[in-house]
């Protein structure tokens, strides 16, 4: 079977009336229903007294205690938290920023307003978990 593309120049209006569609074509009419889009959650949500900073050091113990080692880079909790929760639409650059917050020593860390202590800035986007929150012995 062979197919060739074709086009056909055609004249007519369209009416939007509510939630339909009118298409008039010469002497022909053609009426379609609209169906609304699915409704797309622009925003992160999570269950209540949860903050994205309890995703951003879970994703950082749970990394820790799968490889055995501490030392890790933003990108890679980013990938661990959307592996395990892809349903809450986690922007990349605010997940950054709230890793940045997370570690005092950051040279960025005094831009935040909501500061938390849970890694060591290693340098060239490299972070540490602080030991007092390590549940293993993973170094």
């Amino acid at each position: 079977m062979r197919e060739v593309a074709f086009s056909i120049p055609v004249m007519g209006t369209i009416r939007i009336e509510g939630d339909s569609l009118k298409i008039t074509v010469s002497e022909t009419t053609i009426t379609m229903k609209l169906e609304p889009e699915e409704e797309v959650r622009r925003k992160l949500t999570l269950e209540p007294g949860r903050t994205l900073f309890d995703i951003v050091l879970e994703a950082a113990s749970g990394l820790v205690e799968e490889t055995g080692t501490n030392d890790f880079t933003a990108a890679e909790l980013y990938h661990v938290a959307q592996a395990k929760y892809p349903e809450l639409n986690i922007r990349r650059n605010s997940w950054g920023s709230h890793v940045i917050s997370c570690a005092p020593n950051h040279p960025s860390y005094h831009h935040y307003t909501s500061r938390r202590r849970y890694f060591r800035y290693l340098g060239k986007g490299r972070y540490r978990l602080d030991d007092s929150l390590i549940s293993s012995g993973a170094h």
